[in-house]
């Protein structure tokens, strides 16, 4: 079955193709950017499902990338010391596991300043060498994240965040290198990154903003094609983020875009949005609509999805999982 084949992205190989993208929290309630004991829990127990990978929720590069004061953050010694838990949980349980790395630009919830590409009220609009510093945050991100042995990154570039911010005419008519070339800055940030971790990267996108002006599946194929050129191993194609008018959102509402990302791009895409049955799943990567795939609202509701299908087929056996575990899961002789 398609789905549980192993699968090489880059340098690594991931055991099926279904992952657990990433999701916001919000449940650091020390406001530091430091995890806490939920979260080692959290993602121990999605790895216990044995997804072929874990995204870590979005997770700041510095003290003002932010998206609200219960974020993770990687920027300080003691944000590195739990994050560090985290991923050798998740590896004890045989799961690879990434991180998101992220600035929120003027969409930080925290109190503090609030970034932009350009002035606007309540927002400051950031000049060269400040959108330098910045590219070096993501630059020691991505070593730290190395460090910690993450097993690759996820460049935040969607959702209406600061590398979305730059790429959407919707908030950037900067009249410099910046406006002119609005991938500039992750085109700047994905280079660094991929020189940094030297391993697996992947870049998520918002391949439609649901606005008129904004950004379309149609302008992506470039940007992406770019990417692959500076070493980018995959793509998560998501939607949303700068818009004003509602989304509305529906089974596989998301797949479309990432269908035409894979059909007039060379990089592997994972899709995502509303995917909960096995049919869906099955008739997806049949279709060859993406190459991963993503569920979100369906492991936190049922981490052991993965594990109790693959003893319905018949392809779990005593030596997957725990023996506790394979009490629990197992429901026919």
């Amino acid at each position: 079955m398609k789905v549980f084949e192993k699968v090489k992205i880059g340098n690594l190989t991931f055991d099926n193709r279904i992952g657990v993208p990433p999701m916001c929290t919000y449940l650091c309630e020390t406001h530091d950017g430091v995890a806490n004991d939920f979260h080692t829990a959290h993602y121990t127990t999605l790895a216990m499902g044995q997804p072929g990978f874990i995204t870590q929720e979005a997770t700041a590069v510095n003290e003002h990338g932010h998206i609200s004061e219960n974020c993770l953050g990687i920027y300080n010694p003691r944000q590195r010391e739990m994050l560090k838990r985290i991923v050798d949980n998740v590896h004890h349980c045989g799961t690879k596991i990434g991180i998101q790395l992220n600035h929120a630009g003027f969409k930080n919830l925290f109190g503090n300043d609030r970034f932009g590409p350009m002035d606007d009220e309540g927002v400051i609009g950031l000049n060269v060498n400040q959108i330098q510093a910045i590219v070096h945050d993501f630059e020691y991100a991505a070593m730290w994240a190395r460090e910690l042995n993450y097993d690759f990154i996820e460049i935040h570039g969607a959702h209406g965040y600061l590398i979305n911010q730059f790429l959407s005419p919707l908030s950037n008519q900067r009249d410099d290198l910046y406006g002119e070339n609005r991938c500039l800055l992750l085109e700047q940030i994905t280079e660094v990154c991929v020189k940094m971790f030297e391993g697996c990267v992947s870049v998520r996108l918002s391949a439609e903003e649901y606005e008129p002006n904004g950004l379309h599946m149609q302008d992506f194929p470039p940007i992406i094609n770019r990417l692959k050129a500076l070493g980018v191993s995959m793509i998560s194609v998501s939607s949303g983020g700068l818009n004003k008018s509602p989304i509305y959102s529906y089974p596989l509402y998301q797949m479309p875009y990432a269908k035409y990302l894979k059909e007039h791009t060379d990089l592997p895409i994972m899709g995502v949005g509303l995917i909960t049955t096995e049919n869906e799943i099955e008739r997806i990567l049949e279709k060859r609509d993406c190459d991963l795939i993503l569920l979100g609202r369906k492991l936190l509701r049922d981490p052991f999805f993965l594990l109790r299908w693959r003893d319905h087929i018949g392809m779990l056996s005593k030596d997957d999982v725990p023996e506790y575990l394979y009490r629990g899961i197992h429901t026919h002789s």
